[in-house]
Order: structure tokens, then C-alpha cells, then sequence
């Protein structure tokens, strides 16, 4: 049965993680995979006229699992069940919204598998043939002669693969081969008319020269089943498996829906799905070829459109170390989260990222990044949502227009009169800067680059508060009595900062939605109106109702670093 897949009223933004392989533990690196993902899935459906579909997953064939499964004496799809269970818990402590957890075990991904293999050799493109060449187990493929060098280690020579690093040997065998050398001219000119095909530009560049450079070989894509017994059967062949990358890739179109949402004709499929197709894929710098050579023939093959998008990102090192874990170094995301909770493990993997280099995990900067956190973000809310202030009121009186000529006012009226002129500087920077602040951000977040759209956040949050410090609003409340132009300048000063607090946590929602979460809970803000087009001073005049209460706990509390 093919899954069936929900309609939509507009295409969404369909956004893929790589599907995981479950020979080892989740790390660091699948949680920043998937955390791409979901900010960037989460920053669509900020804008209510928009949606996503994000998909992510387990690859589960092949030696190496078969190897595993050998070794515990149980049956592959035992452990595959087993170990997959592992990625799931990892999404759940992370908050990953995924829309499907695909598994390459699943019926319908296998019968997608089986129907492209049967397209592929319907059109001519696959053939037998007897291949020898250098084979990494570890990597599952083979590697040309010009990708391998000679290394000795403790005295012992053996031949590697330069890119991986992987142990290779030389192999001789019968397998079935892929046509990619034909479709060479059609990659290098796709990439060429779309230079954003492939992101960062670094990685664009490489490739394309890359491509240029070397003729592309024929694509080995079948297995003896003597070897691999554990992946799908080629149809009407027994004694050969399907090339585990090819089951692996082809993930994407079975989420899709492939073939059923793709309108057929006599030779290919036209260049949509009806439903979600084409795809943004998020993927590490390690797989860089599968994703942005094989997969783009593979698709030109079946006559598909190619993928939106690949973002190819970068490594977490530790404490400036590839983590290993002969050096103990290892960041294991599960306990990281456990010790210090989703939303800072989030947001130090959002603040701290950069998808072009390796990025650098130390405790003391993650320690850092979550005391910031709350005390210029969660604190912003406790200020204004002090007893002393009433936001409802606040937004009362910006619905009355009680702020007309409020420049004035301050002039007049500001206790302190030497601090007015900034007061006033201050108040219409930061009126500016909430009004362009989505649109600010929508660019960073468009091109993966959540770093940089964390800091045009923090650049407002900061604002904010030195506002809030400035015009020292406390200061008021024993003259409210006295003039009203006194009860208007304390409710302006807390209505910008509780504009400020609730525009920014609709916006950063994307990247840590359960404390954002709490913090418009804290101000009284209707789930309703938590969108991009809320996300303007006035936006929401419904707001504040018991914000002031003492009744509120504190939304994310200090903790020690860990050790």
C-alpha cells in the first residue's frame, strides 16, 4: 500500500534531514541535522499562509547492520527495530516536529525501491557487468583509483580512502551498473543555470570543478547476495541486493509519495509531485557526492524534478577536537539535554552554528549561552511583568491612542529630564527594529543561517532592555496619583518591553518553541495570534490579562555547568 499523504492548499516547504544509519548511537551531529530541519520548518509555518512537511528517518540495510546483528546473534530486523527507536527519542527530547519518521525498512519505501529499479531498467540505464575496484566496508562503496592512498599505521601498510579516511580492499565481482556517466553534460549544466543549487558557495564550487574535472564513472548498484544478504532483492534476481545508498536515497520520494502523487507519462514523470515534491535537503558535508551527484542523476533518470535545494553543513567538534571516543570527548545530545534541557540545547546549536565551517562545542560557551539566555531574554518578561506595572493596561492604552504625541510628553514629563532625548532615541529605534525584525530574520532564515538570524534577535532583545533600563519605569509608580502624563510614560516604557518580549519570543518560537512558548503564556498571549503577522508593534491588542501576577513561576532556572 502506498502511505498516503495529506492534501495541501499551497505547496509546502518540504525540508529533509539525511536519514540516519543505525550501526551507533545518535551523536551531535544527527541532532544538529534535524534541528536545521525544524527551525527552518517551524520559521515556514510561522507565516500562516505557508506550511511544511518535514521528514526524517533511519537507513537500515546493509553489511554493516547485517555485521552488527551477526555479532548479538539476532535478526537484522530485530535490531533495526531496536536501534531505530534511539533516533525517534533523540527528535522527542529535541522537540522535532517531524511529519514522518521514515525507515527504509518500511513496506512502502521498499516498494518504491522496487519500482525504481524496474523504471531504471525499463529505460535502459542499468546493466550487468563484472566490476573490481578498491570497496570501504565502513562507507559501503567503492572508491576509483585516484580517491586512494597507501598509509602505514603501527608498522602495517594498508590502502585508505582519502576522502573518509576508511579502510578499503580490493574487490572483483558481478553486479548490475547505473548509466551516471550519461547524464554528466545534464548535472554540470543544471548546477551552472542554478548556482544555489548547491549551498555553501564553497561547496558549490568544489563540486562544480570537481565535475568539470573528473569523468564520472558508471555506478556499481548492485551486491552479490553471497556477501549482503541484508538489503532488498533486485527484482527477478535473487543472487543480487540493491546498493544501499540508492534504497537510502530514494527515501525522499517515497515520503512524496512516489510514483502514485507523481502524474505519469509514457517516458517520465512530469516535473511535480501533486502534493509536496520538490524537496530541500539538509545534508552533512560527508555525503556531499550522494546527495548532489548521484541523487540529482537519479532523479533526472526518472524525468523528476531535482531538489530545491541541498545544504550541505558542517561538523561539531569538542573543545576544537573531532570527537572520538579514544579522546573521551564525545557530546552525547541525550544527556545534554537531560542536564540542561531542549530549549538551551536548541538554542546553543542554533547561536553557535555555521553551516560553512566546523563548529565548536564547549561547555563553558553552552553554560554561557543559557545564562544569557535567561538573563536578557526570560528576564525581559519578569521586568515588565512586575507587580509594580500592569501590561494589560499597557496595551489598553495604545489601543485608546493614549500614545499620541508621547515624545512630548517625555520631554515634559520624564523624571529624569537628562535621560529624555535618549528615551525618546531609543524608543523609536526600537519600534523599527520590531516592525523589520521578521523580515530581517526571514532572510537569514531563508538560507539556513540561524546564527546570523539569532543575532539580529539578540540585537533587539539587548535594545530592549537598555530602553527598559533607561527609562527606569520603576520610578513612576509612586507619582501615578499625582498626573496622569506619569501613568501614560510607565504604561509606554512597559508596553515597549512587553511588545519587545512577545514579538520577539513569536519569533524565536522557531528555535526554542517551548520556552518562547511559556513566556507569551506568561503574557497572556492568545495561541491564535503567535504568527508572523502578529509580529509588529500593535499586532495583538488582546494581550496582558494577569500578567502581572506574582502567581507566575520563574520559565527556566539556573544551573550550574556541568562538570
Amino acid at each position: 500500500m502506498w502511505r498516503a499523504i495529506r492534501k495541501y492548499s499551497t505547496k509546502p516547504f518540504y525540508v529533509t534531514s539525511p536519514i540516519f544509519y543505525v550501526n551507533a548511537s545518535p551523536h551531535l551531529g544527527h541532532a544538529y541535522s534535524m534541528l536545521l530541519c525544524d527551525t527552518r520548518a517551524r520559521w515556514e509555518r510561522l507565516n500562516p499562509e505557508k506550511s511544511s512537511y518535514l521528514l526524517t528517518g533511519t537507513d537500515e540495510h546493509g553489511l554493516k547492520i547485517q555485521a552488527a546483528a551477526e555479532k548479538r546473534g539476532v535478526d537484522p530486523k530485530q535490531l533495526v527495530d531496536e536501534v531505530s527507536q534511539n533516533f525517534k527519542f533523540l527528535a522527542l527530547k529535541l522537540n522535532i516536529g517531524y511529519d514522518r519518521f521514515i525507515r527504509t525498512t518500511d513496506s512502502d519505501h521498499m516498494e518504491t525501491v522496487r519500482y525504481f529499479w524496474d523504471l531504471m531498467k525499463s529505460k535502459g540505464l542499468i546493466y550487468e557487468g563484472s566490476h573490481s575496484g578498491w570497496y570501504s566496508i565502513s562507507d559501503e562503496t567503492f572508491y576509483p583509483e585516484n580517491q586512494i592512498m597507501e598509509v602505514t599505521e603501527n608498522g602495517v601498510k594498508k590502502m585508505i580512502a582519502k576522502e573518509s579516511r576508511t579502510e578499503v580492499i580490493f574487490q572483483e565481482e558481478n553486479n548490475y551498473f547505473f548509466k551516471l556517466s550519461q547524464f554528466q553534460d545534464q548535472l554540470i549544466q543544471h548546477m551552472e543555470e542554478n548556482p544555489d543549487f548547491v549551498v555553501p558557495k564553497s561547496k558549490y564550487n568544489t563540486l562544480l570543478a570537481e565535475l568539470k574535472l573528473t569523468k564520472l564513472s558508471d555506478l556499481s548498484i548492485s551486491r552479490p547476495s553471497s556477501r549482503l544478504k541484508w538489503s532488498i532483492e533486485v527484482p527477478n534476481d535473487p543472487s543480487q541486493k540493491i546498493y544501499v545508498w540508492l534504497d537510502a536515497l530514494l527515501n525522499y520520494l517515497t515520503a512524496a509519495g512516489f510514483p502514485n502523487t507523481f502524474n505519469k507519462t509514457e517516458s517520465s514523470f512530469e516535473t511535480q509531485a501533486s502534493n509536496i515534491w520538490p524537496a530541500t535537503h539538509v545534508v552533512g558535508k560527508d555525503i556531499i557526492k550522494f546527495h548532489c551527484v548521484y541523487w540529482p542523476i537519479f532523479l533526472m533518470a526518472a524525468g523528476v524534478q531535482l531538489p530545491t535545494q541541498v545544504i550541505v553543513h558542517s561538523h561539531w567538534l569538542s573543545e576544537g577536537f573531532k570527537m572520538s571516543k579514544s579522546l573521551g570527548n564525545v557530546v552525547d545530545p541525550i544527556a545534554t539535554q537531560d542536564y540542561y534541557g531542549e530549549d538551551a540545547l536548541r538554542f546553543f546549536l542554533s547561536e553557535y552554528s555555521n553551516i560553512e565551517t566546523d563548529c565548536n562545542f564547549s561547555e563553558a560557551a553552552f553554560s554561557l549561552s543559557r545564562d544569557t539566555l535567561i538573563g536578557k531574554y526570560a528576564n525581559l518578561v519578569t521586568r515588565c511583568g512586575g507587580a509594580k506595572f500592569n501590561i494589560e493596561q499597557s496595551v489598553e492604552f495604545y489601543e485608546q491612542g493614549q500614545y499620541e504625541g508621547i515624545d512630548d510628553l517625555i520631554t515634559k514629563k520624564a523624571i529624569n529630564p537628562e535621560a529624555a532625548e535618549s528615551i525618546i532615541k531609543l524608543g523609536h529605534e526600537l519600534k523599527h527594529k520590531l516592525d523589520s525584525l521578521y523580515l530581517t530574520m526571514d532572510k537569514k532564515m531563508a538560507q539556513f543561517d540561524q546564527m546570523k538570524a539569532i543575532q539580529e534577535w539578540w540585537s533587539v532583545i539587548e535594545l530592549a532592555n537598555v530602553f527598559f533600563q533607561t527609562a527606569e519605569p520603576w520610578l513612576y509608580s509612586k507619582k501615578l496619583n499625582d498626573d496622569k502624563a506619569y501613568q501614560i510614560l510607565q504604561n509606554y516604557y512597559v508596553f515597549l518591553a512587553a511588545e519587545s518580549s512577545r514579538i520577539c519570543s513569536i519569533l524565536i518560537s522557531a528555535i526554542i518553541p517551548n520556552l518562547a512558548g511559556k513566556i507569551l503564556d506568561r503574557l497572556g498571549v492568545d495561541a491564535s495570534k503567535r504568527s508572523s503577522h502578529n509580529a509588529r508593534v500593535g499586532g495583538d491588542i488582546t494581550y496582558g490579562k494577569n500578567a502581572n501576577s506574582k502567581k507566575h513561576k520563574i520559565p527556566i532556572e539556573r544551573v550550574p555547568t556541568r562538570e
